[in-house]
């Protein structure tokens, strides 16, 4: 449920999912999922939708976005192991990072603001790893697309040290001008060059972690960083903080349309040069589990404030519901999304 400059409207799906997985002997595994999702309610958007009042005279094109029904594979890969060295091809999750909400290093599928913990789909790649000790190892990845050129190729090596888990990567894109592309105009493909790490451990009975790239893209070059941490607290709560830093971002508004345009179709991730995400949870008996999460611009003093419940009726039977309580003017990073909340209800066995 959302609301928009037309009123409330709210979207509903039904999903399947069949995950199978196989082996053969101990050198090869096989996986796969199969997605099944049927869209009901508002399904048409229009792009000034997702824009400010402010910006919508702007427009000169106001493109409608159609929510289609969807048959695809989750993931499809298959693995062959031969010693320290294994080698997987086909749709897979190339998750990487420490960060709950925003990943720097997450290089294909960004998590959604309002729900990052919920599955993201996989990405079709080849990939080898190389184990060099018990946790580290080393791995390339190449994600076909075109031409040899434009497809993505990745180098990534993990180690641990002193009580911490390390990473670090270098990876080579090549990405659309997506406000172009919303806006039916033709433009060459511009290469996205990134180098970064992350790390994660135990400080004073205290998880940590941060993760940090630098990138360069069309002359321009910029960097990001997130910091967290988490704490158990007295009365079984756990308190959750984390900062991201955005150098592409802007301390404070107004945003250049592009700039919307770019965060509304996921190509850049927050307007903000400074964002602070915050959780607190408590389990309530055996079953109910209540939060409050809290995501802020500190430039342009926005937020979004989510507060949520998650049921388990059973052992494979659960439902969560979550709102959207926006703070701030039109023009500003959260104030401009509007209310809206879900409900998701799950069976599976």
């Amino acid at each position: 449920m959302s609301e928009t400059q037309a009123g409330w409207g709210h979207t509903d799906y039904d999903r399947l999912r069949i995950d199978m997985e196989g082996r053969a002997g101990r050198g090869v595994i096989a996986s796969a999922g199969l997605v099944w999702q049927i869209y009901r309610g508002r399904t048409q958007i229009l792009l000034s939708d997702l824009l400010p009042a402010s910006l919508r005279e702007e427009l000169t094109q106001n493109p409608t976005f159609t929510v289609d029904d969807r048959q695809y594979l989750n993931h499809a890969e298959i693995t062959l192991f031969a010693g320290p060295l294994s080698l997987t091809a086909g749709k897979q999750h190339l998750a990487w990072g420490r960060g709950l909400v925003f990943n720097p290093t997450e290089l294909f599928r960004p998590k959604a603001l309002y729900d990052p913990g919920y599955e993201r789909e996989g990405v079709g790649a080849l990939a080898a790893t190389l184990e060099t000790g018990a946790l580290s190892d080393a791995s390339l990845v190449y994600v076909p697309e075109d031409s040899w050129r434009t497809s993505a190729k990745v180098a990534r090596v993990r180690g641990h040290l002193a009580g911490f888990d390390l990473s670090a990567v270098a990876a080579e894109r090549w990405e659309d001008d997506v406000v172009a592309e919303i806006l039916g105009e033709q433009a060459p493909l511009r290469r996205l060059l990134t180098f970064g790490g992350d790390l994660s451990g135990e400080v004073l009975g205290l998880g940590v972690w941060a993760e940090s790239t630098w990138s360069t893209l069309a002359g321009g070059d910029w960097v990001e960083l997130t910091v967290g941490g988490n704490a158990a607290l007295p009365g079984d709560l756990l308190f959750t903080l984390e900062g991201y830093y955005d150098g592409r971002g802007e301390w404070g508004g107004p945003y250049a349309l592009d700039d919307w345009m770019a965060v509304a179709v996921g190509a850049r991730r927050t307007l903000g040069r400074g964002m602070v995400f915050t959780s607190l949870s408590r389990p309530t008996g055996e079953l109910l589990t209540l939060g409050m999460n809290g995501l802020a611009n500190v430039g342009d003093g926005s937020a979004a404030l989510l507060p949520n419940a998650a049921y388990s009726f059973a052992e494979n039977v659960d439902i969560f519901l979550q709102l959207v309580v926006p703070v701030g003017a039109d023009d500003t990073e959260f104030g401009a999304r509007g209310s809206g909340g879900l409900i998701r209800g799950r069976v599976y066995f």
